[in-house]
C-alpha cells in the first residue's frame, strides 16, 4: 500500500505529466524487483499463451494514471487480482499503444536521392 504523504507526491508528478518520475522511487524499484522474482522473471502474457519470454517489465494492471493508490500494491485490494505483472518489451507495448504512435511516424525522405 502507498502511505497518504507518497500519494500525494506521485499525484503532483501525474498532474505535471512527469508520472515516469515514479519509476525512479527506491521503494518502487525494490518492489519491481520483488515482483520479478515472483513471475520467475517470466512475461505473464507469453507465459499464458504456452510460450516463453523473459520479463523485463513491471507492468501496472490498472495503469499508474488511472489509480495512482495501486502503484505500490502487488495485488488489488478490493478485487484480489494481481495489480503489478512482469511483462516482455514487446507485450509491455501492446498495452501502451499511446507510446507507439511517435515511433511509427513515417517522414518522407527530405532528397530524392536514390542508389540504383
Amino acid at each position: 500500500m502507498i502511505s497518504e504523504h507518497l500519494l500525494c507526491r506521485l499525484r503532483e508528478l501525474l498532474a505535471y505529466g512527469k508520472g515516469d518520475n515514479f519509476y525512479g522511487w527506491r521503494c518502487w524499484r525494490k518492489l519491481a524487483a520483488k515482483v520479478k522474482r515472483m513471475d520467475k522473471h517470466e512475461c505473464q502474457h507469453c507465459k499464458a499463451k504456452g510460450h516463453y519470454a523473459p520479463g523485463e517489465i513491471v507492468h501496472h494492471v490498472r495503469h499508474l494514471k488511472d489509480r495512482p493508490d495501486l502503484a505500490l500494491s502487488i495485488w488489488d485490494p478490493v478485487t484480489g487480482e494481481r495489480q503489478l505483472i512482469t511483462l516482455c518489451k514487446d507485450c509491455h507495448a501492446v498495452e501502451h499503444p499511446e507510446n507507439l504512435q511517435y515511433s511509427q511516424i513515417r517522414h518522407e525522405p527530405l532528397t530524392e536521392e536514390r542508389w540504383d
